[in-house]
């Protein structure tokens, strides 16, 4: 009988030190598809490569290397899918089924382009809680499907204007900077050079980088660059 109780503590004592462990410890995101190399710095400093099938979580900054596309599926449903030389980091991740009240999604992109198709964050009951940092803008989601790119140095012939270019599929976003907040709409694209001055639409340059992925990307093919499947390989 005391063999019984012993062992029913212990279920129960593991029971809540799961329940305890911090969300960013989860995973929240999968790797669905990756064509080329793409690593991951942790929270706690160590840098792996990643494959698909490979788990993201909040804290993670995660660098795609020239000639790589990767694409990124979260607990939500929601995509995030990276084009060559970027790298994002993911701040907050918050998702729960039942608690939509709770729901909170951050990202920075620090430098290349993303594409985000949202979840449910976002959808239901507060679409505050999705939130995108660049250098030069802060995006809120007011639709489903949008590029973000941010281009950086001093500009020249044949290069976009430096800054956060938004161009949405779908829906709408509100694009911050300058104390202004700019709707940006379907076919439109937004653009802002600063976080001191306001967004403005244009008209789409000619030479902004294109988020188009090699016809092989999203095949049903384990990638395997960087390790392998399932494989997270330190540095």
């Amino acid at each position: 009988m005391q063999t019984v109780l012993n062992t029913m503590r212990l279920a129960v004592a593991a029971l809540a030190a799961g329940m305890l462990l911090p969300a960013a410890v989860l995973a929240q995101g999968t790797v669905q598809h990756l064509s080329g190399t793409m690593s991951v710095q942790r929270a706690d400093g160590s840098v792996r490569l990643l494959s698909e099938r490979s788990e993201v979580r909040q804290g993670d900054i995660i660098t795609t290397e020239r000639d790589s596309y990767a694409q990124v599926r979260f607990t939500d449903g929601g995509v995030v899918t990276l084009r060559p030389s970027s790298q994002v980091r993911l701040d907050n991740y918050q998702f729960t089924q039942g608690s939509p009240d709770s729901d909170g999604f951050a990202m920075s992109l620090l430098k290349g382009g993303l594409r985000k198709v949202t979840g449910l964050i976002g959808k239901r009951g507060n679409r505050d809680a999705f939130r995108l940092t660049t250098p030069t803008a802060t995006v809120g989601i007011r639709g489903t499907d949008f590029v973000a790119l941010y281009v950086g140095g001093q500009g020249g012939a044949g290069q976009p204007a430096p800054g956060t270019y938004v161009v949405v599929t779908e829906g709408s976003i509100g694009m911050s900077a300058g104390g202004v907040e700019q709707v940006v709409g379907v076919g439109q694209t937004g653009f802002a050079r600063s976080f001191q001055l306001p967004p403005q639409i244009i008209p789409p340059p000619p030479n902004l980088p294109k988020m188009e992925a090699p016809q092989t990307f999203g095949s049903s093919q384990p990638s395997a660059i960087a390790g392998g499947t399932n494989t997270n390989c330190d540095i």
